[in-house]
């Protein structure tokens, strides 16, 4: 069980530390661009300043297909933001835990139910029934929140748990 939670926060800080690497980029982007449309500036208002026209046109043609070429990038940056965010969607990051006792002559809640989903609500329930003279494990899948085989009330009580849980590495906006 704790292999389980130790990959999962190993991926959370990998989904993180993507999304951090993409923000600096379009801040590094924002940056050259800020640099740029201060140099165009200047030298428009030299142009502007020496009265020369067609120079004028020419900076504002520079300008134009600069900004031609922005608009392509950021449509594309736009297209690949939107693919992470539904591959993102498909990964597991809602976490349920309920620990029980699963029989009378054992103690300490060394059984548990582990609901694990994906932000669509799918993924699979893992209970273990720990005993004196054996464990058993068992999986069922769920999908869209509910299984198509029947739930312990711990399967149930952890399946809530992970409904309602905020999806793990969920940055704040």
């Amino acid at each position: 069980m704790r292999e389980v939670l130790s990959l999962l926060q190993t991926y959370n800080s990998h989904i993180i530390l993507a999304m951090v690497i993409l923000y600096l980029v379009l801040v590094a982007c924002l940056l050259a661009l800020w640099r740029k449309h201060n140099a165009l500036l200047r030298r428009y208002n030299t142009k502007i300043a020496d009265g020369s026209v067609g120079e004028i046109v020419d900076c504002l043609a520079q300008q134009t297909q600069a900004i031609t070429m922005l608009e392509s990038r950021l449509d594309d940056i736009s297209a690949r933001l939107a693919e992470h965010a539904e591959n993102i969607s498909a990964c597991l990051q809602k976490v349920g835990i309920v620990r029980f006792d699963a029989f009378d002559d054992v103690g300490g809640e060394q059984s548990f139910s582990l609901v694990l989903l994906n932000g669509k609500g799918n993924g699979f329930a893992l209970s273990s029934l720990y005993g004196r003279q054996d464990s058993r494990v068992y999986a069922k899948q769920i999908i869209n929140g509910t299984s198509d085989r029947a739930l312990s009330d711990e399967e149930k009580t952890a399946l809530s748990k992970a409904m309602e849980a905020e999806p793990t590495g969920k940055m704040s906006q």
